[in-house]
């Protein structure tokens, strides 16, 4: 009887060891490995101390306090900053540079990069795979955040200002150079040069805030990128897809992109690039096509953009062919399509399947009532025809000269000029992405929704005036038939 109860105590004692050693595993497990403290009420003074004393896959906490730069992470750990520490460098160099694969950077305040452009001065530069870069502030600085050779890497809920030079001297907010499958999503970047984007494939860009800079995206060389949820505005140019292949381009806001060359969407020799309903507004251009796709057998589509109040809706080379626009919405451009060069548009195709796009200036009519234009809808204004020749009529666009050049052609059809786009199916209805109305995307929406506001007021006034002048001629009537009746 003893042997038994020495037997079952010494099974006990075992089961509880065995118990005690998992959970102290599952621990240190869960933990990812040891936490240093840096700051006052922690062991280490500095950054670099923490980082000596670190192994790989320690957590480093570093808890307030202001830091010099520059700082270099070689060790595969998790820096977490609590209450924004700031690493403040300056005005010399680049602020901190990541070697070490699988780093976590994530809550930190950093400033004062150098103002070099031949050494790139940067605030954090990432030369290794997997890491991940977040909720970070970077102020003054040159360059912003920049993907080295360093693939699968993301940037998450990052704001970037850049120092507010010409903007031929700023440095790029983001810039990712041969670097796959990076992933960048809730950043924004103001008052940079670009947002750069080369020799880089299988992006991923969303929900990101870019604006006041120069190009606030410029794509070289890149394959396989999704760009979608995003705002490009206040910059020269929006969105420019250069020598780059299978993109997808959904549900973004580019709007007040001005200048010389501001383009809302711009493609130069880009192929198989498929782009879905966006707001394009106010921009001295709304989509620019040059050489796009290069390849034969590729395609281009355009469907369910909104693209409105821009100075033009759309110009392009003439010789531009394979490009499909279906059930895309042009509203109130000064100047709805335009040639770069001489020729015609007609090489793009702008119906498919029995469906167009809607055109704010067409003047036919939907007799059936199928939402289809039965007239189809030619652009071949005189005026229009002439300032794309010859840019500098545009200070005329609004003039009683555009007016009766206009008027003649449409009184003598041998001064009509060759229509510039046939619509053969156009929309009666123009229609607003209703997933880019249900998320804020900078000014642009207001403008949009006060604008579509105006418009509605206009139409039920015109309606009101319409049935109020058929009461009154129903009332006319009457009284001088009872008149006549009474006379």
């Amino acid at each position: 009887m003893m042997i038994v109860r020495r037997l079952a105590r010494l099974t006990l004692l075992l089961v509880g060891s065995l118990m005690l050693a998992l959970v102290s595993l599952s621990a240190n497990a869960q933990s990812g490995g040891a936490a240093l403290i840096v700051g006052d009420e922690g062991r280490y003074a500095t950054i670099e101390s923490a980082l000596q004393a670190a192994r790989d896959g320690d957590v480093i906490e570093v808890r307030g306090g202001s830091y010099s730069a520059p700082l270099v992470i070689d060790k595969r750990v998790s820096l977490i900053g609590v209450n924004h520490p700031v690493i403040d460098g300056s005005g010399q160099g680049s602020l901190v540079l990541i070697t070490a694969s699988d780093v976590v950077f994530q809550g930190f305040t950093l400033m004062n990069t150098g103002r070099s452009l031949a050494h790139e001065d940067t605030g954090i530069v990432i030369q290794a795979d997997n890491v991940t870069v977040a909720e970070n502030t970077l102020e003054n600085v040159l360059f912003g955040i920049y993907f080295a050779d360093a693939s699968y890497g993301i940037a998450r809920d990052n704001v970037v200002r850049c120092i507010p030079l010409d903007p031929g001297m700023r440095g790029d907010g983001f810039r990712t150079w041969y670097s796959d499958g990076v992933t960048l999503s809730g950043n924004s970047a103001f008052q940079c040069r670009d947002m750069l984007f080369w020799y880089s494939n299988d992006l991923l860009i969303e929900r990101n805030t870019f604006s006041d800079s120069r190009y606030a995206l410029h794509f070289m060389y890149n394959r396989n990128a999704t760009v979608q949820f995003n705002t490009f505005e206040h910059s020269s140019v929006g969105t420019y897809f250069m020598y780059s292949d299978w993109l997808t381009f959904h549900q973004n806001t580019i709007s007040y992109n001005r200048g010389v060359s501001a383009y809302g969407i711009a493609l130069k020799d880009a192929d198989h690039v498929t782009i879905t309903d966006n707001l394009v507004i106010g921009n001295r251009i709304g989509v620019y096509i040059d050489n796009s796709p290069t390849r034969r057998d590729h395609m281009n589509h355009f469907s369910g953009n909104f693209i409105a109040y821009n100075d033009i809706g759309i110009t392009a080379q003439p010789s531009v062919t394979h490009n499909v626009f279906q059930s895309n919405s042009f509203v109130e451009n000064v100047e709805q399509a335009a040639v770069s060069g001489r020729g015609t548009l007609l090489g793009i195709t702008w119906s498919e399947n029995g469906a167009g796009n809607y055109w704010s200036d067409y003047v036919g009519y939907d007799a059936d009532g199928d939402g289809v234009g039965d007239m189809p809808y030619r652009a071949e204004k005189l005026f229009e025809t002439l300032a794309d020749s010859y840019p500098m009529l545009r200070l005329f666009v609004f003039s009683p000269a555009s007016q009766a050049l206009d008027f003649a052609a449409a009184a003598f059809p041998s001064l009509r000029p060759d229509p510039k786009v046939i619509d053969e199916a156009p929309s009666m209805v123009a229609v607003v992405p209703t997933s880019a109305l249900g998320a804020p995307q900078g000014q642009s929406l207001p403008f949009l929704a006060v604008s579509l506001a105006l418009l509605t007021v206009g139409a039920g006034v015109c309606l009101f005036a319409l049935r109020s002048g058929s009461v009154r001629q129903k009332y006319s009537r009457r009284r001088a038939e009872h008149v006549r009746a009474g006379a």
